[in-house]
């Protein structure tokens, strides 16, 4: 076993363990922590209810866990919101999401030093949103405001796309920048636009940039075909647009990783930064770092529940076939891309969170006069169920949907039913068509917000 040590003035190696990591007072976090367990409800247990159409269950569930003080109040909060938006309560999941985004907005980001997650794990952190998390909390707020009919989609719009390019223009790579870039708020600013029939040159800028980040949803093109010409729709006619949560969303699970050396190389500078800023910015002592030897480290890893659904077929009541419902944006795969870029820095989190613990360790050995064998035995003992006791970071905002979908169809003025049809890989529908009422408005946008996880529990439509 091997520990980060320190070459003292008198040539001495010490080991390396800053005043907030006291040995003593952490060797008893072990055994606190080795004896916590969860009981009571459970966020997988919302979420199968939710999966499943329960969405009384889903609520109930999450309202339990978002009014308790703990690591999964902030997510459970986030998953509330959902469903209730998929109860038809938008009214209240708009509010939620806005104070959700205020209290987010105002939070202190955590260090990369930060004392408790060095001291336990990362799970010890305050929780905070993945960059395009934020950018999708205000494309969400939008999808709230145009349920509620409150008017505030067309800003909330703004805030996402702002968002976006602030993010993208702090990003560290180009990889972590393609993340920042999310086609649903521009989509839906597009929409909001052109329903105007005065502002077909913003809806034009908006479908465009549509285009640029998702080449492949195809409708774009028709899109600006359509408002280059400065028309909405035909006389007589209005908008019906179909948005799908389409599939069960990504989810965080713990798994394994081997330590790299970009990894190690981020530990050593996380172990350097904690111990000056303990003990002083003064390297003239020329501090050695000796980080311990890992092979692997527990991190998250996502993981997307497999659903057979792939789109929401469209049609009117049970005649004409409209459409499917196309690819907007794919949160799995941004997710994936997040932490994919992340992952570095994670592994170099854990790698330096053992090395401070081994050394405090050490240290407690010392301070309480073990050595030779009794010391080793004492030191592997207590290392091995402190590293026990660590956990990956899974927390997450996990109604989100697989994909967000959409389909735009035009129709003659007056009300009409709309048949809604899980469909899977092969365009074909497994399960019985949801039937929907909507009343079109000459030259006018309706939404329909389609809630399709498996498959569809739940359809909703904004008051009039």
């Amino acid at each position: 076993m091997s520990f980060p040590f320190r070459q003292s003035p008198q040539g001495l190696r010490r080991p390396i363990w800053p005043r907030r990591f006291t040995p003593l007072p952490l060797l008893a976090a072990i055994v606190f922590f080795a004896g916590c367990r969860a009981t009571g409800p459970q966020l997988i247990d919302a979420r199968t209810a939710f999966r499943q159409g329960d969405l009384q269950t889903a609520a109930e569930t999450l309202e339990q866990l978002s009014q308790q003080r703990g690591k999964l109040r902030t997510v459970s909060e986030l998953d509330l919101a959902m469903v209730k938006l998929a109860q038809g309560r938008s009214d209240e999941a708009e509010s939620d999401l806005r104070l959700l985004r205020d209290r987010f907005d105002t939070s202190t980001r955590v260090g990369l030093d930060d004392a408790a997650s060095l001291a336990v794990d990362d799970t010890k952190r305050e929780f905070q949103l993945a960059g395009y998390e934020q950018v999708l909390l205000r494309s969400m707020l939008a999808i709230t405001a145009l349920a509620s009919d409150s008017g505030d989609a067309g800003a909330y719009c703004l805030q996402a796309q702002s968002l976006a390019n602030e993010l993208t223009a702090e990003a560290k790579s180009d990889s972590e920048a393609k993340t920042f870039s999310i086609a649903l708020a521009p989509y839906l600013h597009g929409t909001l636009r052109e329903a105007t029939h005065q502002n077909y040159d913003d809806a034009l800028r908006s479908f465009r940039l549509v285009s640029a980040i998702e080449p492949s949803f195809l409708p774009a093109a028709e899109d600006i075909a359509r408002v280059g010409d400065g028309v909405h729709s035909r006389s007589g006619h209005g908008v019906v647009y179909v948005i799908a949560f389409v599939g069960a969303g990504p989810q965080l699970i713990e798994t394994v990783a081997p330590t790299t050396t970009q990894s190690l190389q981020i530990a050593s500078t996380l172990v350097r930064h904690v111990s000056l800023n303990e003990n002083g910015d003064d390297e003239s002592d020329n501090d050695t770092i000796v980080l311990p030897t890992i092979a692997e480290v527990k991190v998250p890893q996502v993981y997307v529940p497999p659903t057979q659904i792939s789109a929401v077929g469209v049609s009117i009541g049970q005649g004409p076939f409209l459409g499917a419902t196309q690819p907007l944006t794919d949160v799995a795969r941004l997710a994936s891309e997040r932490l994919d870029a992340e992952m570095p820095w994670i592994i170099g989190r854990a790698v330096a969170r053992r090395a401070l613990k081994e050394a405090s360790v050490s240290a407690a050995s010392n301070m309480i006069g073990l050595n030779g064998n009794a010391a080793s035995i004492f030191q592997f003992a207590a290392a091995n169920a402190w590293a026990a006791t660590e956990n990956a970071d899974t927390r997450c905002w996990s109604m989100l949907p697989r994909e967000f979908q959409v389909l735009r169809a035009e129709l003659p003025v007056g009300k009409h039913v709309i048949g809604l049809s899980p469909l899977g890989p092969t365009g074909q529908a497994f399960s019985a068509s949801h039937q929907s009422s909507v009343e079109i408005v000459d030259g006018r946008n309706t939404y329909l917000f389609v809630f399709a996880p498996e498959s569809i529990v739940s359809v909703v439509t904004p008051a009039r």
